[in-house]
């Protein structure tokens, strides 16, 4: 459990560090295209593309950082009122059929990858399928997270919030 641990803080650190440097590329690009436009008459061709591709890559990595967080939106209804093994047994179908859905997105995303080698973007002239292959990556990422957050839920002894531990629950 420490080594899944330890991949799962370096993975955070390493898509925090890259969505801050896309943020700040994405954020430079607009910034020198607004003033290519609007100073010199003239913006850069490629700008706006390459930052709805930046935004695209953001998007995903930071949904596989949302998962690590728990920062994806949630209804708890449910949550707040059951406790101990009940709520362990919610949280793991949640997480079962969160899976399933990323599982079936990975699996049809990767298939597209190959029909959109042939084309290339506008300005850039990168084939599409750099932009595309963030659907499987992303879907992979959050798959980990929620693998890494099912195993916590069964083998990591913390208080569940009715003040017994996960071990002392188990003994009783």
């Amino acid at each position: 459990m420490k080594l899944i641990h330890t991949i799962s803080e370096i993975l955070g650190k390493l898509l925090n560090v890259l969505i801050v440097f896309l943020l700040i590329l994405m954020t430079v690009l607009m910034f020198a295209q607004f003033l290519g436009r609007f100073l010199f008459k003239n913006g850069i061709y490629w700008a706006e593309e390459l930052s709805r591709f930046t935004m695209v890559t953001m998007v995903y990595l930071g949904a596989g950082l949302a998962c690590k967080e728990k920062d994806h939106i949630r209804v708890t209804l449910l949550e707040e009122y059951i406790r101990g093994f009940p709520l362990k047994m919610l949280r793991l179908v949640i997480a079962i059929l969160s899976i399933a859905f990323l599982v079936i997105i990975a699996r049809y995303g990767i298939p597209v990858l190959s029909v959109v080698s042939t084309q290339k973007s506008a300005n850039l002239q990168i084939t599409m399928n750099f932009i595309y292959m963030m659907i499987p990556i992303g879907s992979c990422i959050m798959i980990f997270y929620i693998l890494v957050e099912v195993l916590e839920l069964f083998l990591v002894k913390k208080d569940d919030g009715s003040g017994i531990t996960a071990a002392e629950g188990s003994e009783k």
